[in-house]
């Protein structure tokens, strides 16, 4: 890690569920911001019964700096003076929040100590709908915090339009896409992959069809298994990888054992090995009913892995049809299962889609290209504060 003194000290300030698409932004842009003059310390909010959340171990195993920032219960405000002390400590220059309640309490300290905060806005509006809590929590979060803050940064146009709809400034909000560690994907491991197959007790002759994701409504993952026992019954020999934890699982698993494919659906909980997963995939499918911009599904094309996802928020920007990848309608089980059984019939055509994204990816979605637009933001806000 560059540690010459003269870096600015960012922190990126996030309430963790687990490793998922926010995660994996916050650890891909601190990456990048090492052969910069900026310094990433991981701020992490956790519960009082938690040692460490997986997001700040993950951070620890990149060797970031990792500070734990402990509540007493969901919204407790006494943090903003803990975090007060701990940006005077770490001499920050600026707040990166993620999220609702990342959001409210670096405004709030931003306010006590005159340091900006910024927001990464990876989701709009939050899911599920019908959590009434989280909604009201959301409402805040549009109405007054993110108005109240330096810049809000959209993974996507259609987030973007969300929060202008919501009455947030056009001014205010910026696009930046989402990027990652291109060579971590890029270069499996050929004899790791026997092995993984076998450990997970795949037949050397049938197809691999993943997804990774929470186990949420939004996610979909209903509607993929409503195509998996279609392609089942087309007699087409495939595996069905679920890899991911959330409130849905026991629901998935029954329903899985309803439609008589469970020997065939593999849910494999949170993992770390997302990118050998990857590795043997013959398709990466997505049937997420809303997203912003998914690091799953970027991560699957840098991996050279042919994707069949959804057509909801910012995946049309990045995959084109029958191009880079195939783009279905949310919620129609019956497209997804002919899209996905006709690739599976079509190695050229998998093969032709996975070099098409991965070109993609590296020219547009790398962790280079998003710092660099991140930079451009940190450096005009922190000139700001100087001279205001």
């Amino acid at each position: 890690m560059k540690r010459n003194g003269m870096e600015k000290n960012i922190m990126h300030l996030h309430d963790s569920a687990g490793l998922y698409g926010a995660e994996a932004v916050i650890l891909s842009l601190s990456k990048a911001l090492e052969m910069t003059q900026y310094h990433a310390v991981i701020g992490c909010l956790i519960g009082m019964d938690h040692e460490k959340s997986e997001f700040g171990k993950a951070a620890e195993e990149n060797k970031f700096d990792v500070e734990y920032l402990r509540m007493r219960n969901k919204i407790d405000l006494s943090v903003v003076l803990r975090l007060g002390k701990l940006i005077r400590e770490r001499d920050i220059k600026l707040i990166h929040a993620h999220g609702y309640k990342s959001n409210l309490i670096g405004l709030l300290a931003s306010k006590l100590l005159h340091v900006p905060t910024i927001t990464t806005n990876h989701l709009f509006p939050l899911m599920p709908l019908e959590d009434r809590k989280l909604q009201f929590y959301s409402r805040i979060d549009v109405s007054f915090t993110m108005k109240r803050l330096w810049k809000i940064v959209a993974v996507s146009e259609e987030i973007r339009d969300k929060l202008i709809a919501k009455g947030v400034e056009d001014l205010k909000i910026a696009i930046i896409d989402n990027g990652i560690d291109i060579e971590k994907y890029a270069a499996p491991n050929e004899v790791d992959k026997s092995a993984l197959r076998e450990s997970l007790q795949i037949r050397k002759d049938s197809f691999v069809v993943g997804t990774f994701g929470r186990l949420t409504y939004q996610k979909g993952q209903i509607y993929l298994l409503e195509a998996a026992k279609t392609v089942l019954a087309d007699n087409i020999p495939v595996v069905f990888l679920i890899a991911g934890d959330g409130p849905l699982r026991v629901q998935l698993e029954r329903q899985a054992d309803d439609l008589n494919i469970a020997q065939n659906v593999k849910f494999l909980g949170f993992r770390k090995d997302t990118a050998d997963l990857l590795g043997i995939m013959d398709l990466f499918v997505m049937s997420s009913l809303d997203e912003g911009l998914p690091m799953a599904m970027i991560e699957a094309m840098a991996s050279c892995t042919p994707v069949v996802v959804t057509s909801v928020g910012g995946i049309p920007k990045v995959v084109k049809d029958s191009e880079n990848g195939i783009l279905v309608a949310a919620r129609d089980s019956t497209m997804l299962a002919r899209k996905m059984a006709s690739l599976l019939r079509n190695k050229q055509l998998r093969d032709e889609l996975a070099n098409n994204a991965f070109q993609t990816v590296k020219e547009f979605h790398s962790k280079e290209t998003m710092c660099s637009k991140y930079l451009e933001i940190y450096d005009d806000i922190i000139a700001q504060q100087q001279y205001s």
